[in-house]
């Protein structure tokens, strides 16, 4: 199902196939499960109140660290300057504004000191902390591209799919503005094409781990959306 061979029989007969539209198709149910979360929906709707979005935070902040990481190791394994800068620059939103919303929603909504410095973190965001570091440590460019174009395009597509309600909290407003926004849309646009192009130059078994790992990036964000809000 991950195989090249998959691929091209895929890519046959369409004018303008992409290889990351393709990995998001083999990635069905578990994509669209994520991305229409109701999570989101309830988040939106102003139905999930201050307790349950700080829960939610705090675990969603247990990737900050790992992630930071990846796209540290990422950028040590870019093929060049373009790539570095674009991915830097990302690390510097991440590590600024981003950090920021998630402090002030700790203070917001009173996290205690202990839990900010030592959550107690389900297994769900467990596992995917390790595929962040296995990533990093392990992956090869093209398969941090694959977890890097995973995260923020479903949280790209959540963000533009729901409907805000009037007088939403400001920092849930903030966190949905953080994944909507033309810098961000550019972004994925990059990533995603970044990922098609590296992709395409990879052997056959090199080209099926990193469809491989970016189906299992899905899962996971399923499996941690599932666990921080139980549908």
């Amino acid at each position: 199902m991950t195989t090249r061979a998959t691929w091209n029989e895929w890519a046959s007969g369409r004018e303008a196939p992409c290889i990351t539209d393709w990995l998001r198709e083999i990635s069905e149910p578990d994509w669209s499960a994520t991305v229409n979360h109701p999570l989101f929906d309830a988040l939106a709707a102003g139905r999930l109140s201050g307790e349950a979005f700080a829960a939610y935070m705090v675990q969603d902040y247990g990737f900050v660290d790992p992630f930071t990481a990846l796209i540290g190791h990422a950028i040590g394994h870019a093929p060049g300057m373009a790539d570095r800068v674009v991915l830097g620059r990302f690390m510097g939103m991440l590590t600024s504004d981003e950090n920021d919303t998630f402090q002030r929603t700790f203070e917001a909504f009173e996290v205690p000191q202990s839990v900010r410095e030592a959550p107690d973190y389900l297994p769900a965001t467990l596992a995917f902390r390790d595929l962040l570091h296995d990533t990093g440590h392990g992956g090869s460019y093209a398969e941090m591209l694959a977890v890097l174009v995973v995260t923020e395009w479903l949280y790209l597509e959540w963000a533009i799919r729901i409907t805000r309600a009037e007088g939403l909290h400001p920092l849930m407003g903030e966190w949905i503005d953080l994944h909507d926004n033309p810098a961000f849309q550019d972004f994925v646009a990059w990533l995603r094409r970044r990922l098609d192009e590296e992709a395409a130059g990879l052997d056959d078994a090199a080209f099926a781990r990193l469809a491989e790992r970016f189906r299992d990036t899905v899962v996971r964000e399923r499996a941690f959306h599932d666990a921080v809000h139980p549908r």
